[in-house]
């Protein structure tokens, strides 16, 4: 319940920071991710008032699931954070806390996913934060079970809406036809940064889960039990996925 009320505890903190006026010019103070993603257009803009964002690093490469970025949500929405890192999961450890100093950085849209970063060059939306500056600019502290800080959802219940936002999903199994997959399916030294999908189902609707074939998990037999689902909702190549979340993927207990 820690996590929960400590979710809460934000969102309330931020929704008074910004008054509830979206566009307001002179917000100055938290925010929410929500507030962020409404400000960021197809195109990056700068950020242009003292304002700040906190919550948790949900996505990271710890298990080689991204590539020099974070997911970062905070009950409200979440935002990948573009970073200038080699090796992400030291410096911004999966599950922790963080607070995001935003004054002067950019924030656009790349699709549907809201993406925070530093000045753009050539036709990115935003380029990554210089190494140099992430001290600057992010704070770190601890927070409790990850796994609570995880919004429940059927899979008929996710849309574009949940872009970028941390889920569970309970009571779901590979789709029989997959049976023996493997996590990808290719070798991940011929195409890294490309994602295997794999599909699961309540019995009623399905799910795609997407992972990145440099994973260190890819070549792991897929779990064929009913599970628990935890992750990221993500779109890859115009189709909604679920990037799971440190190999986040559960076998409920039988007592």
């Amino acid at each position: 319940m820690r996590g929960i009320a400590w979710l809460i505890s934000i969102l309330l903190v931020c929704v008074a920071c910004s008054d509830g006026e979206v566009h307001s010019d002179g917000v100055e103070g938290c925010v929410s991710i929500a507030y962020l993603r409404s400000m960021a257009d197809a195109r990056s803009q700068r950020i242009k008032s003292d304002i700040w964002v906190e919550g948790i690093v949900v996505l990271n490469d710890k298990l080689g699931e991204s590539y020099k970025s974070v997911v970062v949500y905070d009950g409200t929405a979440g935002v990948e954070v573009k970073v200038d890192l080699e090796d992400v999961d030291k410096t911004l450890p999966l599950y922790s806390g963080v607070r995001i100093r935003c004054d002067g950085l950019h924030v656009g849209r790349e699709g549907e996913r809201c993406v925070l970063g530093a000045e753009p060059t050539a036709e990115y939306v935003v380029d990554r934060i210089a190494e140099s500056e992430i001290p600057n600019r992010i704070t770190l502290y601890d927070v409790g079970d990850p796994r609570e800080f995880a919004v429940t959802r059927h899979i008929a219940d996710i849309g574009y809406s949940d872009m970028l936002a941390y889920v569970r999903i309970d009571g779901v199994r590979l789709i029989a036809q997959e049976h023996g997959a493997l996590w990808c399916d290719a070798n991940a030294g011929d195409s890294p940064f490309e994602s295997s999908l794999h599909h699961f189902t309540d019995g009623r609707d399905t799910l795609t889960v997407a992972t990145l074939n440099r994973c260190y998990y890819a070549t792991e037999l897929i779990m064929e039990e009913e599970v628990t689902l935890i992750g990221v909702v993500d779109s890859y190549r115009g189709e909604l996925v679920l990037r799971l979340s440190d190999h986040k993927i559960f076998v409920p207990t039988i007592l």
